[in-house]
């Protein structure tokens, strides 16, 4: 018996330890995402639930920035399946795992996700270059779990367009100090900045020179196409020997004794104390750049992804990703970068190259990094700073950067058509810079009063109580020097009422408006308006003006824009009656076209063609009813010109016409011009004449059968007569009202209702 009780304990004990050591399982992270490169200092760290034995699951995560886990941060158990972070530091790369624990029973710890926290703000708006107004919008991705974004303005910055001297491309640059920095390209062109200006120096080749780089100011060299080696000694530029016939591309010294050149092929060349040397890479693509940290540390790279490095007794080669490269730069030998097409960059850290986020994908044909900051430069005017990151920067221009140098705060950037950028400090320093704390809730910011005609460059950055980011990119933004005209157009001819528009300039207090007879403008006439058009009345004709428009706000006035002209109109255009036109009537009306803004019209009427007798008249509107009867049958001139207080207009060109000789009623009324309103009616209503002349009409209201239920003899005036007329009792039907003299009339239908 004690036996078998034995082994049924021993079956209990193993069963309880075999359920002692049932573990939950480890939970599966979620977001961010493994290496995700663009989290916020206060990131969600988000993994899928679990389940448990029990109900009492719980879950521990933690935080570091080594994946050893060897600094972290714990954070208290919770039963959700998430914790926020806040505060990280901008541009860290961190690394989290999380547990969980049913009830006390922890679980393995999960699969180690790392991510990186955005070590900038990312401008957006508006576009780097972009022509403003002044008062322009910024714009942002929003940053959380900050403070505040601080923003800053200013009119200058590091990187500004000098004057070269030369249109030929500038392949290469380097800055030996701020007084002493060089430059060469195509051609054998060489150039040489002495801390004033740039001047060409006699290079004794015509090969195009790709590379340049010096020991100190009386050792320097250039390499270039067809195995062109050149030394400058402090004074002369000579050329060197080597056995090397490929086109040469990267240079780079360690010190005076030391040296290393490289090219098309795979070529590469030693110097030792004055003589160059041979050797063999080991590659056959082309090599494109070199950077020389000591006799027995040399890296180089090329096309295909290469990479070489040379240990002062071997040659070896590895394929970096998959990309040409440009452009190698080492700043000690556990920090070195390269540059190459697509916008790729691959950082070595001492053990292997990492490939960084470069924001394009321009190609890279250079960089140059000092400090754990530096620039790239490549197509389309494509400038990148490392401050914590890659960030693209303004360099003014899109003509495509083939050389970058920097020496602390001095630094050059050379390219095509012989464009040439210099560095002397790191901007934002002028007397107008201006730095603005900003709310953490907005992502946009409407400035206001810049100056007119002025290239800004702007950046932004986020703060947190632990932290402050890098500076974003820097931007630049150029605001419109003036304003553009929009009508009268140019060299119009005008009426003397002129509606003066302007295309509108965001942020404008007012506008200023100067009109002169004088291209000069030496006597000008000043107006002003809040909006872009302006309504203006000149009193003279046919007389040339110029105008232009300026823009003030509250800091600037803008430079005058272009400067139009128009002609006021100097005479009318006469319409009725026609000209030769037969048979018009012996009061006829004379009609012609405005001169919008002129008060009044001096008409002159004559039967002869010099005016020798006029007959003449001032009206104020373009028309004018004769007053009397002319004589029949006769051929009449007339004319018109307008009227100012301080100027007539030229007189327009001379019409005649003749007269008819029948007598009618309608040489006395217009028939058309006889209506009736309302009509139909109730028996009230006016009656409505246009007479010629100055006479007696007998008016009558009859019905169908003729009979006559109202009539009235009334006196006309020349021009428009009125007559009210009430038949209070008049029955519904069928009228006419007619007006005659003698046995003539005319006559107009009546109805009543």
């Amino acid at each position: 018996m004690k036996k078998i009780y034995s082994v049924f304990s021993l079956l209990m004990i193993l069963a309880v330890s075999l359920s002692a050591q049932t573990r939950i399982y480890a939970p599966t992270l979620k977001l961010p995402v493994n290496g995700d490169v663009k989290q916020m200092p206060d990131v969600f760290l988000d993994w899928l639930a679990v389940t448990g034995i029990t109900l009492d699951i719980t879950y521990e995560a933690q935080l570091a920035t080594t994946n050893d886990f060897s600094d972290p941060v714990t954070y208290p158990r919770t039963d959700v399946t998430s914790v926020q972070t806040s505060d990280l530091i901008f541009g860290n790369q961190y690394f989290w795992r999380v547990r969980a624990f049913d009830a006390e029973n922890a679980s393995d710890w999960s699969e180690v996700f790392s991510f990186q926290v955005v070590w900038t703000v990312s401008l957006f708006k508006p576009n780097d270059g972009a022509i403003v107004e002044s008062d322009p919008e910024i714009a942002w991705t929003p940053v959380t779990g900050i403070a505040k974004y601080q923003f800053q303005i200013d009119t200058t910055y590091a990187w500004k367009l000098a004057n070269s001297g030369v249109t030929s491309s500038l392949n290469s640059t380097y800055v030996v100090n701020e007084a002493n920095i060089w430059a060469v390209g195509a051609d054998g062109l060489v150039l040489h900045f002495d801390g004033t200006s740039w001047s060409t120096i006699e290079s004794g080749v015509t090969d195009n020179l790709n590379d340049v780089c010096f020991v100190d100011d009386t050792h320097g060299y250039a390499v270039g196409d067809a195995g062109t080696i050149l030394f400058y000694d402090g004074t002369t530029w000579t050329t060197q020997t080597t056995s090397i016939a490929a086109n040469l591309m990267g240079i780079s010294f360690a010190d005076v004794d030391k040296g290393v050149a490289v090219g098309a092929g795979g070529k590469v060349a030693l110097y030792n104390t004055g003589t160059w040397t041979e050797v063999t890479s080991g590659v056959i693509d082309d090599i494109t750049d070199v950077d020389m940290l000591a006799e027995n540390n040399i890296w180089a790279c090329g096309k295909s992804s290469k990479v070489v490095h040379y240990d002062g007794t071997t040659w070896s080669s590895e394929d970096v990703g998959t990309r040409d490269y440009n452009g190698i730069s080492f700043q000690d030998e556990n920090n070195g970068w390269i540059v190459g097409k697509n916008g790729v960059i691959f950082h070595y850290d001492g053990a292997a190259w990492f490939e960084e986020t470069s924001n394009t994908t321009k190609e890279l044909k250079s960089v140059s990094v000092y400090n754990y900051k530096g620039f790239a430069v490549g197509a389309s005017g494509t400038l990148l700073a490392l401050d914590g990151g890659w960030a693209l920067v303004s360099s003014g221009t899109t003509k495509e950067l083939l050389g970058v140098s920097v020496l602390g705060s001095y630094g050059a950037v050379v390219g095509t058509s012989g464009t040439l950028l210099q560095k002397m400090d790191d901007g934002f320093n002028s007397p107008v810079l201006k730095t603005i704390l900003l709310s953490a809730d907005i992502t946009t910011y409407k400035l206001a009063n810049l100056f007119f005609n002025k290239t800004y460059y702007y950046r932004i950055r986020a703060i947190h109580t632990s932290d402050t980011s890098g500076w974003s990119q820097v931007r630049s933004m150029n605001t419109r020097a003036n304003v553009a005209l929009s009508s009268p157009d140019n060299n119009a001819i005008t009426e003397l009422i002129i509606l003066f528009k302007w295309v509108k300039y965001s942020g404008a207090a007012e506008y200023i408006i100067e009109l002169d007879d004088n291209l000069g403008f030496s006597t000008p006439t000043e107006f002003f308006s809040e909006s872009n058009s302006i309504s203006l009345i000149s009193s003279v004709f046919g007389t040339e003006f110029y105008w232009h428009v300026a823009v003030r706000n509250a800091n600037d006035v803008s430079e005058w824009s272009d400067t139009w002209s128009f002609t006021t109109k100097d005479a009318v255009e006469l319409t009725a009656p026609a000209n030769g036109m037969q048979e018009v009537s012996a009061c006829p009306k004379f009609i012609w076209t405005a001169i919008v803004g002129s008060p009044e019209y001096e008409v002159w009427v004559s039967k002869t063609a010099d005016f020798a007798d006029p007959i003449s008249g001032i009206v104020t509107e373009p028309v004018m009813q004769c007053v009397a009867q002319m004589e029949r049958n006769t051929t009449f001139y007339w004319k018109v010109r307008g009227v100012t207080l301080i100027d007539t207009s030229g007189w327009s060109p001379v019409w005649s016409f003749r007269t008819e000789g029948y007598i009618g009623i309608e040489e006395h009324l217009n028939g058309d011009a006889v209506s009736i309103y309302p009509n139909p009616n109730h028996g009230e209503f006016t009656l409505s004449v246009e007479s010629y002349t100055s006479d007696d009409y007998l008016v009558k209201v009859s019905d169908i059968a003729g009979r006559v239920v109202y009539s009235t003899n009334t006196a006309f005036v020349p021009g428009g007569n009125q007559i009210k007329i009430s038949i209070p009792e008049i029955q519904k039907g069928m009228y006419t009202v007619s007006i005659s003299q003698g046995d003539q009339s005319i006559t107009q239908k009546l109805l009543i209702k």
